[in-house]
């Protein structure tokens, strides 16, 4: 198995002078290709500050973040957003779907900068609702979706450019319990077709779904 991400004494602080709070504390983690990891803690542990910075959102104060041997930070910034593009799938608590686009055309969005073509980029969008059983909704606008399958479609988008990682935060947070746990299966699939998944989750039954839990306490690894 080989190695995907590596961070290296990754320090992250907010504020300045009497005011800065430091979040993160020389961080050392290696995420192998195929893992599904879960990273756990108490709220203001640092697991959502760590995941922004795996996913290039967050510049880290000191230290190194590798992804498939390429040292993210050390990226202009243009290209550190075409490397996040390619390499990397987001999934958040709240879906950001834009609420006036379909569920089909949520999906395609990330393509909508790249050189696919529309045929194509439609082409995969329909394939992955489907695969979402999303079959039907195409059309629908997230208003007309429920939070499952908002949140469907939101991984949905995050697979559409075939990233290497899916970083996701809380992604069963605003659902109902049922509904979270069908959405932690869809995980559970996507991780045993090869894909590699670091999820954010205060939720301890959520925690059976990974390869690997790492707990997070006041910026540290546990």
């Amino acid at each position: 198995m080989n190695t995907l991400v590596t961070t290296k004494k990754l320090r992250k602080s907010y504020g300045h002078g009497d005011n800065k709070v430091e979040v993160l504390h020389d961080i050392d983690l290696t995420i192998q290709e195929g893992e599904f990891l879960a990273l756990a803690g108490p709220s203001g542990s640092g697991k959502s500050t760590l995941l922004t910075l795996i996913g290039g959102l967050n510049r880290p104060d000191s230290g190194d973040l590798i992804i498939d041997g390429i040292d993210l930070y050390r990226l202009p910034g243009e290209q550190r957003a075409d490397f996040r593009r390619e390499y990397i799938g987001f999934v958040f608590q709240q879906f950001h779907l834009m609420p006036y686009l379909t569920a089909l055309e949520n999906v395609m969005l990330p393509l909508a900068v790249t050189a696919v073509p529309a045929r194509e980029q439609r082409r995969r969008a329909q394939e992955l609702l489907e695969q979402m059983g999303l079959s039907g909704r195409e059309r629908h606008l997230p208003g007309q979706l429920s939070g499952g399958e908002q949140e469907r479609v939101a991984i949905a988008r995050a697979l559409i450019n075939k990233p290497a990682l899916i970083l996701a935060d809380e992604p069963t947070g605003a659902l109902d319990s049922q509904t979270g746990e069908q959405i932690m299966d869809l995980f559970g699939q996507l991780n045993r077709s090869g894909m590699t998944i670091v999820m954010v989750t205060h939720n301890p039954d959520h925690l059976n779904h990974a390869s690997r839990i790492i707990h997070m306490k006041d910026g540290r690894l546990r």
